[in-house]
């Protein structure tokens, strides 16, 4: 899975525990359609300061926000992981 895809997973959840869209999501976090065009896929990437300002309106920490499983298997972070124990 790419990364990406986990943060949409990650929101998409974050959306039903709180009761909301990605469209309320990134009005409150925003104030924009940021979030919403990122689930849409008609944005690639997710910047870091979006992702705390979803935070900040959900009073999230990082910690918790990244704190699931979507981001378990996310194809970038496997591949680091197999070449570090390769050279180990």
């Amino acid at each position: 899975m790419k990364f990406s895809e986990a943060l949409r997973i990650r929101i998409k959840e974050l959306c039903g525990e709180y009761h909301m869209n990605p469209s309320g999501l990134s009005q409150k976090a925003c104030g924009n359609s940021t979030i919403s065009s990122f689930m849409s896929k008609d944005q690639e990437t997710l910047y870091m300061p979006t992702i705390y300002s979803i935070c900040l309106a959900l009073n999230l920490s990082l910690k918790e926000f990244f704190d699931s499983q979507c981001f378990d298997d996310i194809d970038e972070i496997n591949e680091i992981r197999n070449q570090n124990q390769k050279s180990e």
